[in-house]
């Protein structure tokens, strides 16, 4: 027994950190650019237990529903019913091997899956274990696959699982080395040799945990037990962590990346080990965190995959951007300025309510909103004593105090400015200037002087000001470019070639005259010395209004609403020379997440002066989610190489895997081919471009669409043909080669060659009985042929009627989609609105009710899932009930439903949410445990149109929205009831929304909206 520690520790030592692919150690969990999956997006249960990539590169995830395999954008699901070789649905287990199979793990015993498709892998003793569950599978030094089960363990020999005598059992976990294996079993570790087992046993307060996952890295051999985290000692044996998070915690989470991480997660949340000691723990339910953690598993993209018991699917990976928010401590998420010390120790920021600062990763308020003129601190200068704080209604000098507080001044001298929106603060030598939304101000000692029309400025709406380093003064306004001259300024640009009346949102100056503009129509504007330039799309820069912009390392860089976009200066200028087309301009980070444009997130907000700064080659920008960082240097493109794969191939009505018709001839009557295939990368799968061809037909490659990964060709003609698949990755990383699916479609025999010679002879030897045999066949087969287009038509159509109803109808409750929704509404609203144009009932309106079950969650914990599906199933059914021919019930998502109500009188509104409220409340749902469950529902409406005068500003996506928000009110306010909001004469139509995402009372108890409901008395409710 006293080897085993030395090997244990000797094994131990051979774990060193790989070469830095994954992701990067320095960034918290949450900010990291983060994916999710589950059954809305085609995972085929809500529990991921096991991953594992192929080698083509799909990501397999085994659920308690079955196996799926995914390619960034479809799930595949595999079930024991639509494949006989799958051993079980429960997959506990996956492993790719060394020679690219699949073994796969299921509560019923072993399936591998090759080329060839699935086959389960039979015990070698059925007598004896009829039936094993599997816990983990394993591959050996020498390709041996080992199987850990309850049983106790197996090994594959000559296609069986033949069980080892003396083994573990139950065996949890397994851990190959060169020389043995590891087996977790339950309270102790077993090392089998040639010599046979010993055993090393963890410490009494776990005696009676099962040892889930083993692992060795950072020169310790590590275990995940239901007890918590241990790490073996050579002197003392098997020692709990230190970390307090990880002690007496069921820990299922273990996976060393090749970074040099260790995850470690649970229920509890998760954990990354860095260098033998925990350097970030985050809650299940805290920031960026993950509830059940149960598996993760790294890709060759570097993005690592995280099973939960509870959310599916989750992919993380680098960004390249840091963001400080809420979990930073920020109170307020909206951010408008940002602002350096001198000192470079803290990063003064204005938000939507004061002014707040970061200092050592972690922000604290300074100043509430309500010491303020106004609540935004739109516009800051941090300066060694003070910050100069500009507000929307005047600006005030703050001043920090020893003790963390500060003292908030707005001295007799600054009251021309109240009332005035502060777009800057300018310091030029011992003067402030100061633009404004009433003209620009400059503050010498305690006079304040004011510049506007008699000064030369025309538009005194001074939105930007920049000194330059020759000491130039440029105003931007919203009308135009001005320059200071003596006391007066001068509007210029103009006479170069700058568009009149452009509206400045930013200014950067470049050596030799040159400068940069930012405006407001989304372009930016470049001056070469000699004449102004403009980009935008067509030319290759992404369309975008820069509240700010820098040079810095060869490029520009100019941020907005839609992102922060660069484009290298060399094109910009080689661009005015006439040397090139088109810069190489590129979106970094983008709000919509729009294809080919970088990481998604929020950026950046509002204009003037503190927009952003570029510090250490890092930019800071205000943002409407707190403080965005991005490391200028930290910008790493995706580079793996994507592989692309024809997946399966429709022939006569029959999908076939590719590798079975591949240099096959197919049928003479095989003339519509269908083909679905993929290019494998998971970075950003909208971003990949995807192109295919069928050589032979196609002159040319031909576009798909990211998310439409499938083609369709009919009446093809006999011949030979290849249909080809290529791609790129995100970063524009093509496929190494096409792939390739070759065959051939057989001719009939009217198509062929001896037929026509036959036709030759018989017509010169006979001819007038072969003309008139002609004459017969051709009319018989003008009629074979029209009965043969026929009937294929007819086909057809009845499949693609098939198609298109299965692509609207939800599988669970037989309701309507949301593709349904959005294909049939559009239609809906035209016509209703020709009706009210023509003024047959011009006080009718369309109801769109969202209908959400309350407390759906704890029907499916306290009854499980298929409990909840029969809930839903009937839901649906006392909705269906409530409508009239012509209305709708659609599943919008999860446990909520979406009723679309033809035009009814308004007052109708009223008896609409007491009969859903009513239907629910009286129903008895049958779940299938003899008992009825009652239950409540809570319901948004939403009539149309919601602005009589104003109707054609809101769309049907809009509609739901408030449906939705009057549907948050209800569940803010005790669930069981139903509400609608309706304007007033004093409703924002530009705004509405917005305000109701951040509170619909402030906008009720303003007067800006009616609520109509049974909650219009209740006061908000605490769910949590």
């Amino acid at each position: 027994m006293r080897k085993l520690p030395a090997l244990l520790i000797g094994l131990a030592l051979a774990c060193m950190p790989a070469a830095s692919i994954a992701l990067d150690p320095e960034d918290a969990l949450h900010q990291h650019v983060r994916g999710s999956w589950s059954i809305q997006e085609g995972l085929p249960q809500i529990s991921a237990i096991a991953i594992t990539q192929d080698r083509d590169g799909y990501v397999w995830v085994g659920t308690q529903a079955g196996l799926a395999r995914f390619d960034g954008v479809r799930f595949t699901a595999y079930t024991p019913e639509s494949t006989p070789g799958l051993a079980g649905m429960f997959v506990r287990s996956l492993h790719t091997g060394r020679d690219g199979r699949i073994w796969i793990g299921t509560y019923k015993g072993v399936t591998v899956r090759d080329r060839s498709g699935f086959t389960h892998v039979p015990v070698a003793d059925p007598t004896r274990f009829p039936s094993i569950d599997v816990a983990a599978i394993a591959e050996g030094a020498s390709g041996t696959i080992w199987v850990a089960a309850s049983e106790g363990l197996f090994r594959v020999e000559d296609g069986r699982l033949h069980h080892v005598e003396g083994s573990p059992s139950p065996a949890a976990s397994l851990l190959p080395q060169r020389s043995g294996l590891l087996v977790g079993g339950r309270s102790a570790v077993h090392y089998r040799t040639a010599s046979g087992w010993q055993r090393s046993a963890l410490p009494t307060e776990a005696e009676n945990a099962a040892v889930n996952r083993l692992v060795r890295t950072q020169g310790r051999l590590w275990a995940a037990t239901a007890f918590g985290l241990y790490h073996y000692d050579a002197a003392t044996g098997w020692q709990a962590f230190e970390a307090p998070q990880l002690r007496a915690t069921p820990l299922e989470l273990l996976y060393p990346d090749s970074d040099g991480n260790l995850w470690v997660g649970g229920d509890t949340g998760m954990a990354r080990i860095r260098d033998g000691r925990l350097a970030e723990f985050v809650p299940a339910d805290g920031p960026g965190g993950i509830q059940g953690a149960r598996v993760a598993y790294e890709d060759r993209e570097g993005s690592l995959w995280v099973g939960s018991q509870w959310e599916g699917l989750t992919r993380l990976w680098d960004s390249w951007v840091q963001r400080f928010s809420v979990a930073e401590g920020l109170d307020e998420r909206i951010v408008w300025s940002v602002s350096p010390d001198p000192d470079g120790r803290r990063i003064w920021t204005g938000t939507n309510d004061g002014l707040s600062v970061l200092e050592g990763g972690r922000y604290r308020t300074v100043v509430p909103g309500t010491r303020l003129p106004h609540p935004q601190g739109y516009n800051l200068l941090a300066e060694d004593d003070r910050i100069w704080v500009g507000t929307r209604r005047g600006l005030v000098i703050v001043r920090p105090q020893p003790d963390g507080s500060a003292r908030v001044e707005q001295p007799a001298f600054l009251a021309p400015l109240a009332g005035l929106q502060i777009n800057g603060i300018v310091r030029e030598g011992d003067a402030y200037w100061i633009p404004t939304s009433d003209g620009l101000f400059a503050l010498r000692g305690e006079r304040l002087q004011r510049y506007g029309k008699d000064e030369g400025l025309t538009d005194a709406r001074v939105r930007y000001l920049h000194l330059a380093d020759d000491g130039r003064l440029l105003v931007g306004t919203q009308s135009g470019l001005y320059e200071r001259r003596g006391e007066r300024f001068v509007e210029i640009g103009e006479d170069r070639g700058l568009p009149p009346n452009l509206d400045v949102t930013s200014i950067v100056t470049l050596d030799g005259g040159q400068m940069v503009l930012g405006t407001l129509g989304e372009r930016i504007h470049f001056f070469d010395g000699r004449r102004w330039i403009e980009f935008d799309e067509p030319h290759g820069m992404p369309r975008n209004s820069p509240f700010f912009l820098a040079h810095h390392d060869g490029y520009i860089w100019a941020t907005g609403i839609r992102g922060i976009t660069r484009a290298p200066l060399a094109d910009l200028r080689a661009f005015a020379a006439g040397r090139i087309k088109r810069v190489r301009g590129e979106m970094l980070l983008n709000e919509r997440g729009d294809p080919m444009s970088g990481q998604q997130g929020y950026c950046c907000n509002g204009a003037g002066t503190s927009k952003g700064f570029l510090r250490d080659g890092t930019l800071w920008l205000p943002s409407r989610d707190g403080v965005v960082a991005m490391d200028t240097d930290a910008i790493v493109k995706n580079r793996t190489v994507p592989h692309a794969v024809v997946e399966r191939v429709q022939v006569e009505d029959r999908w076939q895997p590719a590798v079975a018709i591949a240099g096959e001839t197919l049928p003479a009557g095989a003339r519509d081919l269908s083909f679905e295939f993929t290019v494998l990368s998971f970075q950003d799968p909208k971003s990949v471009g995807i192109e295919y061809r069928l050589v032979g037909y196609d002159r040319e490659w031909r576009q798909a669409d990211p998310f439409n990964r499938s083609a369709r060709y009919t009446n093809l003609p006999p011949g030979d043909y290849a249909f080809e698949v290529r791609g790129a990755n995100n970063a524009g990383v093509a496929t190494a080669k096409a792939a390739r699916l070759a065959f051939s479609v057989q001719p009939r025999f009217h198509e062929t060659a001896l037929f026509y010679a036959l036709s030759v002879l018989l017509l010169a030897t006979l001819v007038y009985a072969g003309y008139r045999l002609q004459q017969h066949r051709y009319r018989a087969r003008q009629r074979e042929l029209e009965n043969l287009v026929q009937q294929r038509t007819e086909a057809l159509e009845i499949a693609n009627h098939r198609l298109e109803e299965a692509s609207q109808t939800d599988p669970l409750t037989a309701l309507r989609n949301r593709r349904y929704m959005a294909n049939q509404i559009p239609a809906d609203l035209a016509y209703y609105d020709r009706q009210r144009q023509q003024a047959t009932r011009p006080d009718d309106a369309m109801v769109f009710a969202l209908v959400d079950i309350d407390f759906f969650k704890a029907v499916n914990d306290n009854h499980g899932h298929r409990a909840g599906d029969r809930v839903l199933q009937q839901f649906a059914q006392v909705l269906g009930r409530l409508v009239r021919s012509g209305d709708y019930v659609v599943r919008w998502g999860g446990e909520e439903f979406l009723v679309v109500f033809r035009p009814m009188p308004t007052r109708n509104l009223t008896m609409i949410g007491d009969r859903i409220r009513a239907a629910v409340a009286e129903h008895e749902f049958d779940v299938g445990t003899g008992t009825p469950l009652r239950l409540t529902c809570s319901t948004g409406l939403a009539e149309y149109p919601l602005f009589r005068d104003h109707r054609t500003q809101l769309g049907w996506e809009t509609m739901v929205e408030l449906a939705d928000q009057a549907l948050y009110y209800v569940k803010s306010h005790g669930r069981d009831g139903w509400a609608a909001f309706r304007p007033t004469p004093t409703t924002d139509i530009t705004t509405l929304l917005q305000e109701l995402q951040q509170g619909a009372d402030a906008v009720i108890e303003e007067g800006r909206l009616q609520l109509l409901g049974t909650k219009t008395d209740a006061a908000a409710v605490d769910d949590h």
